[in-house]
């Protein structure tokens, strides 16, 4: 995979993240003080989908710069600890990922009908905030490596 290649690929990732985002817009609305089950699961596969982006992201750079991420029961947590470890996303942004992270794990392995909207809330809120800084850091890192080739 060629720089402009990797480059390529998180741009079409961003591109699908922000269109999570403008359907997830569209289910949560800031009038609305509670949800359906329904909505409740079209928001958490929203907020599952920006993450899963955020992985693919993380997935495509560690292979770019030949780091390897074993395949474990716990690959998903140590990709996003690899990627502090190696620079490409500071501590701040690695704790708000965790908060994500563990979302994922709750979202695989429960039932859309256990959603709280309470717990969803928080999540929604952030989640375009967590994403505009992951892009900015990640396109910094782009720029370092490129000129580090």
């Amino acid at each position: 995979m060629t720089d402009r290649q990797l480059r390529e690929y998180c741009e079409a990732e961003f591109e699908n993240i922000d269109a999570v985002l403008a359907e997830l817009e569209l289910v949560i609305l800031p009038e609305k003080t509670s949800y359906t089950t329904a909505e409740l699961a079209a928001a958490a596969t929203f907020i599952h989908n920006c993450y899963n982006g955020v992985e693919n992201v993380l997935k495509r750079i560690c292979a770019y710069v030949s780091m390897e991420i074993k395949a474990s029961p716990t690959w998903h947590k140590d990709l996003i600890k690899a990627s502090l470890d190696r620079g490409i996303i500071d501590e701040n942004l690695y704790n708000s990922l965790s908060i994500y992270l563990s979302f994922r794990h709750f979202f695989v392995h429960s039932y859309s009908f256990s959603l709280r909207w309470e717990e969803l809330e928080p999540l929604v809120v952030g989640l375009e905030e967590v994403v505009g800084k992951f892009k900015a850091v990640i396109k910094r890192y782009l720029d370092i490596l490129r000129t580090e080739v």
